[in-house]
């Protein structure tokens, strides 16, 4: 077998032992038992899954879509209903993460993985017999959102134990593949949306979500699996720890504002005279900016410092909803709101869980995150709902000022809190943490 790289071990030998963020001596031993070429398949198949399951969430709007305009276009109730489907995904996707994390830790990423494809690929098959909305949200919405939330946290922080000196960029090129997902699958299930139908666009889609998956699943592993640990042993006074329960609050608020511009924001440009043709290209470039986002504020973490990179990330994204999207009225300044959100939303999903590794110890990444998930699950119910209530108000139809600013406080809280156990690690500006 190759050995493993020994400047790996040096950098962390090197590393402040002070800190939370260490590996222990049993997991750098196990990392040297296997093949350099390990880590990397680590990465492809996490990558692969991540962009099979939220690439299928982002591709919702395509079926849905075509559902309201075609199969339920005079039933304004079931239209209703369509539009709760995606919300059930997204909140599932958090919902689940306590439990997901706990049970890959104490058991096997790999086997939960595997359970959580199959799950995804039953909930297609299931929704592809579904004749009406309600039967959908359970399917769709809550049958594939378990299979996601089963999923979705360990493939997030599984690569990072296998990485000591490139950890931000080993996570960010592995969360991209959400955004990767999302760019293949939305119009590959478009195309089968119009030469087929929207439930065997579902029923291939299971198809290519359990041998893809499946396949992937056997890489998905952690150097070492704690068999010490258990169920029992959760520690429920960690929110009792200041740093638990701030870093808590900054997931909760980025939950909540984090999907409302990639929805609305289509609308608000066709409202200033945009083509629908030419929104659905700008939130395209969002999206690219989200998945280039991701890697490079991965690989930034490695230079500046994790939590340095975790504030600037949180506060680029308020600024871009306050003093930019209120004026990206045109097609220029559009681009301009698509690149800034995308590459600084998108960057906050590489450096939130290596934030938690920093803060808390990378032995109970997946755990501590998952958590993290669960508790943000109400805030992933209440952004779209919210931020709609406000655009039905007097005067925000069409300037969407007060959704802007929703979101821009929403960032803001998020940003402070991640000031404040910057703050609490280190007062110094200058030190890469």
């Amino acid at each position: 077998m190759e050995p493993f790289d020994e400047k790996d071990i040096a950098t962390l030998a090197a590393d402040d032992v002070s800190t939370a963020d260490t590996t222990s001596p049993s997991t750098t031993d196990e990392i040297k038992e296997h093949p350099r070429y390990t880590r990397y398949l680590v990465i492809a198949s996490c990558f692969t899954i991540q962009g099979l399951s939220c690439g299928v969430v982002h591709s919702w709007g395509v079926q849905q879509e075509y559902l309201a305009n075609n199969v339920y276009k005079d039933e304004p109730k079931k239209i209703e209903t369509l539009s709760y489907i995606g919300t059930l995904m997204f909140f599932s996707l958090y919902l689940w993460g306590m439990p997901a994390g706990w049970i890959a830790e104490v058991w096997s990423y790999r086997n939960l993985c595997f359970i959580g494809v199959v799950i995804m690929a039953v909930g297609q098959v299931l929704a592809s017999f579904c004749s009406e909305p309600w039967q959908l949200c359970i399917t769709q919405g809550i049958v594939f959102g378990v299979g996601i939330g089963l999923v979705f946290g360990p493939t997030s922080t599984a690569p990072a134990g296998w990485f000591t000196k490139r950890r931000g960029l080993a996570t960010g090129i592995t969360v991209a593949g959400v955004g990767v997902g999302g760019l293949v699958i939305a119009p590959l299930t478009e195309f089968l949306v119009r030469t087929t139908s929207v439930a065997w666009s579902q029923r291939i889609t299971a198809i290519y979500i359990l041998v893809l998956g499946t396949i992937s699943c056997w890489f998905v592993r952690v150097p070492t699996q704690n068999t010490h640990r258990s169920f029992r042993s959760f520690n429920w006074r960690e929110f009792k720890n200041r740093r638990f329960a701030v870093h808590a609050g900054m997931v909760f608020f980025v939950t909540a504002a984090y999907i409302v511009p990639y929805t609305y924001l289509p609308e608000f440009w066709v409202t200033h005279g945009i083509s629908s043709q030419t929104a659905s290209v700008l939130i395209a470039v969002a999206n690219v900016a989200s998945s280039v986002g991701r890697i490079v504020t991965g690989f930034s973490a490695d230079y500046i410092g994790v939590l340095n990179s975790l504030a600037l990330s949180l506060g680029i994204a308020c600024v871009s909803c306050l003093l930019v999207w209120p004026f990206a009225t045109n097609i220029g300044v559009g681009v301009v709101m698509g690149l800034f959100y995308g590459f600084t939303a998108g960057g906050y999903w590489s450096v939130a869980p290596l934030a938690a590794a920093k803060l808390f110890g990378i032995e109970k990444l997946a755990s501590n995150t998952g958590t993290f998930y669960t508790v943000s699950a109400v805030g992933a119910w209440l952004g779209n709902p919210v931020g709609n209530a406000i655009l039905s108000g007097p005067g925000h139809g069409t300037q969407f000022l007060g959704m802007s600013i929703y979101i821009g406080v929403l960032w803001f809280s998020a940003f402070v809190m991640a000031v404040v156990n910057r703050a609490s690690y280190s007062k110094r500006l200058i030190d890469i943490v």
